[in-house]
């Protein structure tokens, strides 16, 4: 399929890939890192490649075989190579961390090739993740997201289901500013009903994380699924963020 430069395509790409992942049985945790993928790679691509372009297009191919699932994205924007640059370095501490740079990094951890080629007057992008095992009980999830929040021992729960990405980070922004802004200073992510993370929501985590603890306050984040806690150990969210299996292990000594 063939999106033009407006972020309203990358939901449309997502939903088309999510339904052909099901309808073909794609394992949920290759599916979970290509979601991942596809809204980095595309949402800079909308955003800087072909910023001011209301001509300009992004192709993407998915093929799937028996041992790989192959995505092939091509744009007619600017020469640019998204795997030019160097890795960030995902050692520094909460109040060390810029906030960004992390999602070309995610996108090379998560797939098993990548590679760069300008053909003519367009980018060309493959990607490929090899398969392992094979059809999973898992829920497909989506791009849909619904936040709830609840008090317990004066700690905010903060429940995030579905995915949090470039297309839904805006609105769990909001919902933490407003929780920080009535004085919350002990906050509980939920991630249990999580389907899958991108950088724009790991922004979301490191601003907070920023906030309460300047402020004294504390974050704690539990119940990630394999996908989620990967994400997590890549841009080494596991080390600088307090992360728990589950809510009685994040309530002990919070």
């Amino acid at each position: 399929m063939s999106i033009g430069a407006d972020l309203g395509g990358v939901a449309r790409v997502q939903d088309t890939f999510g339904e052909f992942a099901e309808t073909n049985g794609v394992p949920a945790a290759a599916r979970r890192s290509m979601n991942v993928v596809l809204d980095e790679l595309l949402t800079n691509t909308v955003t800087h490649g072909l910023a001011g372009r209301e001509d300009g297009s992004v192709t993407i191919d998915v093929e799937l075989h028996p041992d790989r699932l192959a995505v092939t994205l091509a744009d007619d924007g600017k020469p640019f190579d998204p795997f030019g640059r160097g890795a960030p370095d995902t050692t520094l501490s909460v109040e060390e961390r810029p906030i960004g740079g992390l999602g070309i990094h995610l996108v090379q951890q998560l797939v098993d090739e990548v590679s760069y080629h300008r053909r003519g007057d367009r980018n060309v992008v493959v990607l490929v993740k090899r398969l392992a095992g094979g059809m999973t009980d898992e829920q497909r999830g989506g791009r849909e997201m619904e936040i709830s929040t609840r008090t317990r021992d004066e700690v905010t729960i903060v429940a995030i289901a579905g995915s949090l990405d470039s297309l839904t980070s805006a609105e769990a922004q909001q919902t933490l500013d407003s929780i920080l802004a009535g004085g919350a200073r002990k906050i509980a992510i939920d991630f249990s009903a999580l389907d899958y993370i991108s950088s724009a929501g790991l922004r979301v985590m490191l601003g907070v994380a920023k906030q309460l603890r300047a402020s004294g306050g504390a974050l704690r984040t539990f119940g990630l699924n394999d996908s989620v806690k990967e994400v997590f150990d890549i841009s080494g969210f596991s080390a600088i963020l307090s992360v728990f299996p589950a809510e009685a292990d994040a309530f002990k000594g919070f």
